[in-house]
C-alpha cells in the first residue's frame, strides 16, 4: 500500500492493468452471447452474411463502449448544465422521473449486469483519477481510457473464440 502512495507511476500502471483485465473478462463473457446469436442465426439472418452480423454486433459494443467512457470522464460541468437546462420544464421533469423508475425496474431485476456495468464504470473511474493524477488532460485521458477499454474487450473476445469454453 506504501508503495502505491509514494509512486503514482506504478499506481496508474496499475490501475490501467486493471482496467484491460476488467475489460477483458467482460469481451470474453460477451463472446458467448455473440457466438450464440450466430449459431442460432437469430441476428438479421436474411440479411446478412455471418462475419457481417459479428462486425455489427461488435461494433455496437464497442461503440456503446465507447459512449460510456467519453461520458464518464466528460467534465461535470457539461453534465449539470445539460440537466438543469432539461429539468427547467414541467413535462421534461415528469419524463425524467419516470425514466428513472423505470429505469430502477430494470436495474432491480437485472442486477446481475447492473453489478457488472459498476465495475465496468469503477475500472474507467480509478483509471481516470491515476492519468488526472500523473497529469494528462482530460481529453488525452479519455482517448487513453477509450483505447484499452477497446483494447481489453477485443482481447477478450478473440480469446474466448481461440478457447471456446
Amino acid at each position: 500500500m506504501t508503495r502505491l502512495k509514494h509512486n503514482p507511476r506504478f499506481s496508474l500502471v496499475f490501475s490501467l492493468l486493471l482496467l484491460v483485465l476488467t475489460y477483458a473478462i467482460e469481451g470474453f463473457l460477451y463472446g458467448p452471447w455473440i457466438y450464440q446469436l450466430i449459431e442460432k442465426k437469430s441476428f438479421l439472418t436474411y440479411i446478412v452474411k455471418d462475419s457481417v452480423r459479428i462486425i455489427i454486433l461488435y461494433g455496437a459494443a464497442v461503440l456503446g463502449i465507447s459512449l460510456v467512457v467519453i461520458l464518464l470522464t466528460s467534465p461535470v460541468l457539461l453534465i449539470t448544465v445539460g440537466l438543469n437546462n432539461w429539468l427547467k420544464s414541467d413535462t421534461r421533469s415528469f419524463l425524467s422521473i419516470f425514466l428513472a423508475a423505470f429505469a430502477f425496474a430494470i436495474i432491480v431485476q437485472r442486477i446481475d449486469l447492473f453489478a457488472r456495468f459498476l465495475v465496468l464504470i469503477a475500472a474507467v473511474f480509478l483509471g481516470k483519477l491515476d492519468l488526472q493524477l500523473v497529469g494528462f488532460s482530460r481529453w488525452l485521458s479519455s482517448a487513453i481510457l477509450v483505447g484499452l477499454c477497446w483494447f481489453g474487450f477485443t482481447v477478450g473476445i478473440l480469446a474466448f473464440y481461440e478457447w471456446k469454453f
